[in-house]
């Protein structure tokens, strides 16, 4: 993809720490041929396959940011371990395929 091309980033977790973060840095540094799109937990549930595809149908991302995770906390992980883990790898496993099938674009970092 040129310069040149329209881009749309979506970034899952976009209301979380990271997320913010990159809210703030987006908007104080905005390119007219990026769109980005934060996703919250009230945008869909990206456990569920069909909320996911909806979200991907709705957005349309040429890149994903994806920073969602199920969180709640040192005692909340330490007594929940098996459905934080199965939680998050649904979410994960959603997320990773949806850009298979939409053929989003994957980018190496080089330097942080």
């Amino acid at each position: 993809m040129s310069e040149s091309q329209a881009s749309t980033i979506m970034v899952t977790g976009g209301s979380g720490l990271v997320g913010s973060a990159i809210r703030d840095f987006v908007e104080a540094n905005p390119k007219d041929t990026e769109t980005w799109v934060f996703l919250s937990s009230k945008d869909g549930d990206l456990r569920d396959r069909k909320a996911t595809e909806a979200i991907f149908d709705k957005y349309k991302p040429t890149h994903v940011i994806h920073l969602a995770a199920k969180v709640g906390g040192l005692f909340a992980n330490m007594a929940q371990k098996v459905e934080f883990y199965r939680e998050n790898v649904l979410i994960n496993d959603n997320i990773m395929e949806l850009c298979r099938i939409h053929k989003v674009r994957i980018h190496k970092v080089q330097k942080l």
